[in-house]
């Protein structure tokens, strides 16, 4: 057994580590002491860090806030770009609505001042409803139009029962209109065959927020005379200009067809009191139909049926029910013709809304422009595909015909509406003959033409109407 060596001696045979000369040893020889202990916790010593110094635990690398803000962005921008594609190939989204109606019920959204005061009126109107009897079990359609813009309104049609009383009907929602700050718009009174129709626009100043129409069957009851609607204050008769006439150096001509007119009367009064000769294309079968045609040829103005045709893609979910589709026969095709013509007076021409797949098929516009050639009255391809053959059909037909050269209001502002105004007076310039532009009634559009029109007319461009155009 050994005896243990006193701390600080080697044992015998092992070697005795030196240490670094320091000032008291200046030679470098060992001194015979030992290494000194290291601290508790110090480790091996590494580039950039003293010897000595305790380890600095390492933390995780944490994720910016911002980061989380653009993913969130991000998120949200690809949602609202599939539910408009969603939208825009199936109609409106029932995902989208409830979503948007989920986050403002959460606060998320602040419903905007028009937005609340449409409301308001809806619940009126509502109340108007139920307390002349008419329930929701009574409506029959529902849309919204122009969803999404400062012209949106809503759209109802209603089955009234016999027991109601179209002309209360009227005085109440009226009432509870003017109980909100709203008023009466526009309405129209008027017997159809065995129907009593009351149709009535309700909103602010002359901005429609609600569109009502009533139809009421009347069993054994014979056809009246339809009652007036609202007044409409025309002014004198607009004097054509002469039917054939050459585009002189800088000076256009241009014919300008307002389509979708039927559903605004209010609209239609501003449209007609522009005196410059215009072309108002009237949908079939909607409320204001035979009033807009009565103001416009009061007016002087030129009245066209803007005829639904079957769409390669429905932009709108609600299918029309005079629709000409691919497939029809002879005597379809006739029916629906005559029944349009029906309920839209003083026709004098056609043009197509939507219809980029029947325009496209040869058999439909056959059949088409046989009825039209009949009963005299020109077309004008609106030219919603570049596969139509609707004006070479009406052509090889000898029916007077024409295409559309310039949309005005593909974008609904004012300022992108003058610019296309513009260029459709360039455009008539340029090719030295008559052009033709399409809009629609929309109050931007409306407040255009009653700028511009007078100006370019005193600057001698010169206004025609559709039948002057089609050759």
């Amino acid at each position: 057994m050994t005896a243990r060596l006193p701390k600080g001696k080697p044992r015998a045979g092992t070697r005795q580590k030196t240490s670094p000369p320091s000032a008291s040893n200046k030679g470098g020889k060992p001194t015979g002491s030992a290494k000194p202990r290291k601290p508790k916790g110090a480790s091996r010593a590494k580039p950039g860090r003293a010897s000595g110094t305790p380890r600095m635990r390492r933390r995780g690398k944490s994720i910016s806030p911002f980061a989380f803000i653009l993913a969130g962005l991000f998120a949200f921008a690809v949602a609202v770009f599939g539910l408009d594609l969603l939208q825009a190939r199936y109609g409106r989204s029932l995902v989208g609505v409830e979503l948007y109606t989920w986050a403002q019920d959460k606060g998320m959204f602040s419903p905007s001042k028009r937005e609340l005061k449409s409301e308001s009126l809806r619940k009126a109107v509502n109340e108007a409803l139920i307390e002349s009897g008419i329930h929701k079990s009574n409506m029959a359609f529902e849309k919204s139009v122009a969803d999404g813009t400062v012209d949106e309104y809503e759209y109802r049609e209603f089955e009234a029962p016999a027991s109601a009383r179209l002309d209360l009907l009227r005085a109440a929602l009226a009432k509870k209109a003017s109980g909100v700050g709203a008023n009466v718009v526009a309405f129209d009174e008027s017997t159809r065959g065995q129907k009593r129709i009351l149709a009535i626009d309700l909103g602010y100043g002359r901005v429609k927020r609600q569109c009502l129409l009533f139809v009421q069957r009347m069993p054994g009851a014979g056809a009246a005379s339809p009652r007036a609607g609202p007044s409409i204050g025309a002014p004198l008769k607009i004097q054509p200009g002469a039917s054939q006439a050459t585009v002189s150096s800088g000076t256009a001509e241009v014919a300008i067809i307002v389509d979708d007119c039927g559903y605004n009367l209010a609209l239609c009064e501003r449209l007609v009191q522009i005196d410059c000769p215009l072309t108002l294309s009237v949908m079939p079968r909607t409320p204001f139909a035979g009033a807009t045609a009565r103001a416009a040829e009061a007016a002087g103005h030129e009245v066209m049926l803007h005829l639904p045709l079957e769409p390669v893609r429905r932009l709108d979910p609600h299918i029309p029910e005079l629709e000409i589709r691919c497939g029809q026969s002879e005597r379809e095709v006739a029916g629906l013709v005559n029944a349009a013509l029906d309920s839209v007076p003083y026709v004098k021409g056609v043009n197509n809304h939507e219809g980029s797949k029947a325009c496209a098929d040869p058999t439909v516009m056959r059949l088409l422009m046989g009825e039209l050639k009949e009963r005299g009255l020109y077309f004008v391809d609106s030219r919603t595909t570049v596969e139509s053959v609707a004006y070479s059909m009406a052509k090889s037909m000898d029916l007077k015909a024409s295409n559309r050269d310039v949309f005005i209001d593909n974008k609904n502002d004012r300022q992108a509406i003058k610019a296309e105004l513009e260029r459709l007076l360039t455009l008539s310039v340029t090719l030295k003959r008559p052009a033709i532009g399409l809009c629609h009634l929309r109050r931007p559009t409306v407040a255009v033409l009653e700028e511009e029109l007078p100006l370019l007319r005193e600057a001698g461009h010169r206004f025609l109407f559709a039948s002057e155009v089609v050759k």
